[in-house]
């Protein structure tokens, strides 16, 4: 230790208010009750709440108080400090006793902080070294994964540690003992064979290598010519004209002129089928145009029946039952007229024979009017014949 620390610390003890004058020649020989009052004091004044006895009679109770001022400057104040230097109580002391009153020191002497800074303190944005903290976090991690498993292995280590530690401490006691030296050669052999061993099996697999290589090399060869003969073969066929190739342009032009026919064809009918359909409806409306004029018809020979029939139902009930049968005839010839008029109209679809039709139902409207016209003279003359007859009996 030097002059200088040796005036520092007696400077800082003085200034911390040490109640005992320290001189520099204290501290020549070892002088263990005042580097215990001095640790005791210093202790006291750090944590005055701190449970440690000043008892130093006995060389158990000395130990047990350096072992006290150790733990608490370690553990509360971050210090490092060697016990063993301390319990020397000599120059060496000094300096370990040093780190303990200049750090009490450099607290007296700094100011106090304000309370508007101590609240303003703010952590640095570095929002551009993001990418370099991902990495950092990814290698903290990563480091911890590892930690993790090693010190899962600690129970196996742990044997093996102590065992090497035991030969260690062995071969040191013993010096140069047989046993050790036979169980060193021996471990050395071992290492040998398992060396020569791995020698032996990378010479096999450098050696397969190499015949995998060649193996390899000869394949590439033998494939380099085969491409070589196949464009050789290839540029042979593309210069020679094939056989029957004019009769295959032939046929593949005919097959063309062919499909064009067919397609047009094929045009044809499907237009073809078009218009029948068109023509299949226009027949379908016309056919019902025509059923819903002869329903007309029906029902207007229907209605001048009834008007016939009322007609007759006021008139004299004998001339009814002389005039029956001619109105039976005249009723079944009115129906086989109705007949014929329907088998004309159910002829044909042609429109020709519609027309014809139509003109035919014309002409049998006109007969069945003049028949009508017919049957109600030959009624008036019945009637008057009639009265005729009642005149005479009179």
């Amino acid at each position: 230790m030097s002059y200088r620390e040796l005036r520092n610390f007696c400077e800082q003890m003085r200034a911390l208010g040490y109640h005992r004058i320290i001189s520099m020649e204290n501290f020549r020989r070892p002088n263990f009750e005042l580097v215990a009052d001095i640790l005791f004091w210093l202790a006291q004044k750090y944590d005055p709440n701190s449970d440690i006895s000043d008892n130093i009679d006995e060389e158990r109770h000395r130990v047990e108080f350096i072992k006290q001022i150790t733990t608490l400057f370690v553990s509360k104040a971050r210090l490092k400090i060697n016990p063993k230097r301390l319990y020397m109580a000599d120059v060496y002391a000094v300096q370990e006793i040093l780190k303990i009153s200049t750090f009490l020191y450099k607290a007296q002497v700094s100011p106090p902080a304000d309370e508007e800074e101590i609240h303003d303190f703010s952590l640095p944005s570095k929002l551009s070294n993001i990418k370099s903290h991902k990495l950092l976090a990814q290698e903290i991690t990563d480091l911890a994964t590892r930690l993790y498993d090693q010190l899962g292995k600690e129970d196996e280590v742990k044997i093996a540690r102590d065992k090497a530690l035991q030969f260690l401490s062995n071969v040191s006691r013993s010096g140069n003992s047989q046993s050790e030296q036979s169980y060193i050669q021996k471990c050395i052999q071992t290492i040998l064979k398992q060396q020569e061993q791995n020698i032996q099996e990378m010479s096999k697999y450098v050696g397969n290598l190499e015949r995998e290589q060649k193996q390899l090399e000869e394949k590439i060869k033998r494939k380099t010519k085969e491409l070589e003969q196949a464009e050789k073969r290839l540029k042979g066929m593309t210069s020679v004209k094939p056989a029957y190739q004019e009769e295959y342009d032939r046929q593949e032009y005919e097959l063309e002129k062919l499909y064009q026919i067919y397609v047009e064809k094929f045009r044809n009918l499907v237009y073809l089928e078009h218009v029948l359909d068109l023509q299949n409806k226009q027949a379908e409306i016309e056919q019902k145009k025509q059923n819903q004029n002869q329903k007309k018809v029906e029902g207007a020979i229907k209605d001048a029946e009834m008007i016939e029939l009322r007609g007759d139902d006021d008139g004299n009930d004998d001339q009814l039952d002389q005039l029956g049968g001619d109105s039976r005839l005249q009723s079944s010839n009115k129906e086989k007229r109705n007949n014929d008029f329907m088998r004309n109209q159910q002829g044909g679809f042609n429109r020709q024979q519609m027309d014809d039709d139509v003109e035919e139902g014309d002409d049998i409207d006109e007969g069945v009017d003049e028949d009508e016209d017919e049957e109600e003279e030959e009624e008036d003359d019945g009637i008057e014949n009639l009265d005729d007859d009642n005149e005479a009996d009179f």
